[in-house]
């Protein structure tokens, strides 16, 4: 039974330590908002994938990903940092983009148009102390006690975009306002929400006790990963702010944006399940071995067990996919620049993310940036961002999540980003 139980928790807390998000986006690129003179096209491509968690160590999450055991030091380090509400935070995005630069009204740029193609995978989940004990511990430390394993959501959503838009780069004078209108293609969603949830151990081990409130939607999985399958399609529009200011003798830009604004339309196929209820388990009984004989199976199977504990349904619904609002200020100072910034993921459980980041800018177009902030899904952070820019092309590469790959011990979390755009 204890098992069981083990094995049962597990499988609902494992997928987010499986996934590495940074929140860094090449959703605004800065050549779609560039109004500077060049060539008439830009193009350009990235990828990200990040994980982050103000709980699960990076070392935990490493050897979990590589199938190695789990020693008691290892769930130490978890068990050491839960609070009373966890987070889990994972992203992995890539695409590519393009834009064109030829709209012009007496030798001075008005409008650039783009494109972008992108693939987006988000999965978050929040849960309480107990679902961790009981998923790596079992439930014999509950035993005559009630494990709390509410509040617990699970989110976990990908799809393609395909947007088109435009920026206005002489907006009001030098500022540039953009916005972008995106095709949704869905391909796979699993939400799990328990608004009430416990176990109750009985001391001797005689019965569980089960009570909960939950719900849970889930797209089509027939097709199982094929990107060929649309479970779901959507709209989403994106909105880009940009304006100068000076300090002094200092000048600088505030950029205000947000981006998937949208939702997405599942399938009738899809799935939803909703139950209140009471389970009791005592396992079963078995007086002696000429009773195994006697004994059938066939009325507890899966299917039966379901439809008698978690009856679901087959429906179409609405899911609005999570939107950022992000705001930052860029002040130069020369060869340095300082940057102070913030942004919220609505319909996630990231904290809001304050950050101020220090760029140093190098002779043959080398600059060198270093961020620290506050937020997310862990309490901290840092980054390291390197860029090389030429006449025709540049390169980012970011590092993020510093402290979760220095000290993977004692902080959760590992990122990287990279992009490279090309004027042709």
């Amino acid at each position: 039974m204890l098992r069981g139980v083990k094995k049962l928790l597990f499988i609902f807390l494992v997928p987010g330590t499986l996934f590495l998000p940074a929140f860094v986006s090449a959703q605004w690129a800065e050549p779609m908002a560039d109004n500077s003179a060049h060539k008439d096209f830009t193009g350009g491509l990235y990828g990200q994938a990040d994980y982050g968690s103000n709980a699960v160590t990076s070392a935990f999450a490493a050897n979990l990903l590589l199938g190695n055991y789990i020693n008691d030091n290892l769930k130490q380090q978890v068990s050491s940092k839960l609070i009373s509400s966890n987070r889990i935070g994972y992203q992995f995005n890539y695409g590519i983009y393009g834009v064109w630069y030829n709209d012009t009204v007496a030798q001075k740029r008005i409008f650039n148009i783009f494109f972008a193609l992108r693939h987006k995978a988000l999965f978050n989940v929040g849960f309480t102390p107990d679902v961790f004990n009981l998923a790596f511990y079992g439930n014999a430390m509950y035993a005559g006690k009630i494990a709390k394993l509410s509040p617990f959501s699970l989110n976990n959503v990908s799809y393609q975009q395909a947007e088109m838009g435009i920026v206005c780069t002489n907006f009001g004078g030098n500022a540039q306002l953009g916005m972008g209108i995106s095709f949704l293609a869905g391909q796979q969603f699993l939400s799990i929400a328990a608004r009430n949830a416990t176990l109750y151990t009985d001391p001797t081990g005689q019965y569980l006790q089960v009570n909960t409130d939950a719900t849970m939607y889930q797209s089509d999985t027939s097709a199982g990963n094929n990107l060929a399958r649309l479970n779901g399609y959507g709209a989403s529009l994106d909105l880009y702010f940009k304006a100068p200011y000076k300090i002094g003798k200092h000048t600088g830009k505030v950029t205000v944006s947000v981006t998937d604004l949208g939702f997405i339309f599942w399938n009738t196929k899809s799935v939803y399940y909703n139950k209140d209820t009471s389970y009791y388990y005592d396992g079963v009984t078995i007086n002696g071995i000429s009773d195994l004989q006697n004994v059938s199976f066939n009325s507890t199977s899966k299917d039966s067990l379901q439809n008698k504990y978690l009856p679901r349904q087959r429906k179409s619904y609405y899911y609005t996919i999570p939107s950022t609002v992000s705001a930052n200020c860029n002040t130069g100072f020369g060869k340095y620049h300082l940057e102070s910034g913030f942004w919220y993921i609505f319909n996630a459980n990231a904290l809001g993310y304050f950050y101020i980041q220090g760029d140093k800018y190098f002779n043959h177009g080398w600059m060198v940036g270093l961020q620290a902030g506050a937020g997310g899904y862990e309490f901290v952070n840092s980054s390291l961002i390197l860029k090389k820019q030429t006449a025709k092309s540049a390169l980012t590469i970011c590092i993020n999540h510093l402290q979760g790959i220095v000290v993977p011990n004692y902080f959760g979390g590992a990122g990287a980003y990279l992009e490279y755009s090309h004027k042709f």
